[in-house]
Order: structure tokens, then C-alpha cells, then sequence
């Protein structure tokens, strides 16, 4: 994870100008990474705890930003998909200017996440992890591991259960994102079980993949809308999101039915403990 990280920021200050596809694998593998690091501090001594605390939340605040950029990408491409009709000179006119301001500002905010990326890792927090990595755990690490995964699994799968449940009683924006957050929690430790134990992990139920990404476009759609330049809220710019955000949200809608047997509450137990498929 470390690896893909390092080399993903070397890329990216490297490159004049980031595609949007890796801004997004940037922001996939930084979240990854800050998982790993929590689960990593829990089998150190409680003097070495704080260190690797202190770095992950570094790489939380890079990711941050690094998702800020791609929000706007993805402002950027949803804006360049919708082809209203019967827009007027005046719509068309208002519709360039903020396309151009937000062309503006993804550019902005590239340069100004380049020179984060650049600080940070001239600075040494990349090396600063590596070297955390090699500290020596503590002598229950094995059997702290095998706990720690478990409890990570049964705890954002009942967080999951959770937010499923509020998103059924009332979908609002809100609750879809906090729902969309949790299952990517949950996918992220999965992830991490299923590579440090292959054989102990069950891999996550598809449907919980096609929620996450219903809820992702849903997400995007929301951002994109949230962002539109107040002149163009009755345009037909804007008509053409909500009418694929209404579209996203019955889709959605079906998904969550699907998913509700499979967020019934799980008993505890060990990494090994299957669940439904």
C-alpha cells in the first residue's frame, strides 16, 4: 500500500497535468493506506501508537484534499456529458463562464495539491511510514491481529447495518452519503483481512458493490448540483442532473432492497467468521 502510494505522489507531481483516472487511484490507494496504518498501530507498543496515529492522520488530510480535486473532475465531466436542449443565448453564455471558472480552478487546485504532495513527501512522511513499518510489534501481535481484524469486520458491518437501515426510513442526501462512506469502510478492511489472511476472508457480497457505486453516482450528481453557479439552477443544464438524479436514486432505491438481508446483525467471532454472500 505504502509502495502504491509513494509511487502514485511521484507520478502526479511528476506529470504537467494528472489525468482524472489518477487523481482517482491516488485517492483509492491513500484511503487504503491510512486503514492499514490504523490497524498497524494497534499491534505496537502504546509508545510507538502515537507516531503511526500522528501519520495517518496526515495521509487523512492529504487524501482530503486530493478528493477535492477529483470532486471537481467529476463536476467537470458530468457538466461535459449533459447536452441540454432549448437553452437560451443567455443560458448558454452564464453555462460557459462557470464552465471556464471551474476549468480554472481544477487547474488551481492541481497545482496547489502538487505542492502538498511535494512537501509532505520532501519532508520524509512516506520514509517516516516505511520506517514505522519495521518497528517491532508487540510479542501478542499474532493473536492481537487475528482480534482486531474480527472486531474491524463486525464493527463496520454493524456500522453498515446502521446507515443501511436510516437510508430505508428516509433517503435523504445525507443519509445515502453517510450509507456510501460505510460501506467503503467496510470494503477497505475486507480488503486488508483478504490480504493478510486469504484464507479467513470471504470477499464482499456484490451487491454491497453495486450500492456503493449507485450511491457513488448518486453522490457525484449531488456535488455537481450543490456546485452549479446559482444563475444556472433553473437551466437546462440543471434539468438534465435532476432528471438523472431521480433516475440514480430509483436505481438506488433497489439496490438498498437487496441489500437488507445481508445487513441483518452478525454474531461476533473470529476473522474467519463467514457471511452471507
Amino acid at each position: 500500500m505504502l509502495a502504491q502510494v509513494s509511487g502514485a505522489i511521484d507520478e502526479f507531481v511528476r506529470l504537467p497535468s494528472p489525468s482524472p483516472d489518477r487523481v482517482h487511484r491516488l485517492h483509492r490507494a491513500m484511503r487504503r493506506l491510512r486503514v492499514g496504518l490504523e490497524l498497524w498501530s494497534r499491534l505496537l507498543p502504546a509508545a510507538d501508537q502515537a507516531t503511526v496515529t500522528t501519520l495517518a492522520r496526515r495521509v487523512k488530510r492529504l487524501a482530503r484534499l486530493v478528493g477535492q480535486v477529483r470532486d471537481r473532475d467529476i463536476v467537470l465531466d458530468l457538466l461535459q456529458r449533459t447536452h441540454p436542449r432549448g437553452a437560451t443565448a443567455l443560458e448558454t453564455q452564464r453555462f460557459h463562464r462557470f464552465w471556464g471558472r471551474l476549468r480554472d480552478d481544477s487547474r488551481t487546485g492541481r497545482e496547489l495539491l502538487r505542492a502538498f504532495l511535494t512537501s509532505e513527501r520532501d519532508a520524509g512522511l512516506f520514509r517516516t511510514i516505511g520506517e514505522t513499518l519495521a518497528l517491532k510489534p508487540r510479542s501478542t501481535a499474532a493473536a492481537d491481529l487475528a482480534r482486531a481484524m474480527a472486531k474491524e469486520n463486525h464493527d463496520r458491518h454493524e456500522k453498515v447495518r446502521r446507515a443501511h437501515r436510516r437510508a430505508s426510513e428516509r433517503a435523504s442526501s445525507a443519509r445515502l452519503h453517510r450509507l456510501r462512506i460505510r460501506l467503503r469502510q467496510f470494503r477497505h478492511i475486507s480488503d486488508l483481512t483478504r490480504s493478510v489472511e486469504p484464507a479467513a476472508a470471504h470477499r464482499v457480497p456484490a451487491v454491497f458493490r453495486r450500492l456503493q457505486d449507485r450511491l457513488g453516482k448518486l453522490h457525484d450528481l449531488d456535488v455537481t448540483l450543490a456546485t452549479l453557479d446559482p444563475d444556472l439552477h433553473r437551466s437546462p443544464w440543471a434539468a438534465g442532473l435532476h432528471k438523472a438524479r431521480k433516475t440514480t436514486l430509483s436505481a438506488t432505491r433497489i439496490e438498498l432492497e437487496r441489500v437488507a438481508a445481508l445487513t441483518r446483525p452478525r454474531p461476533r467471532g473470529g476473522a474467519g467468521a463467514r457471511r452471507p454472500r
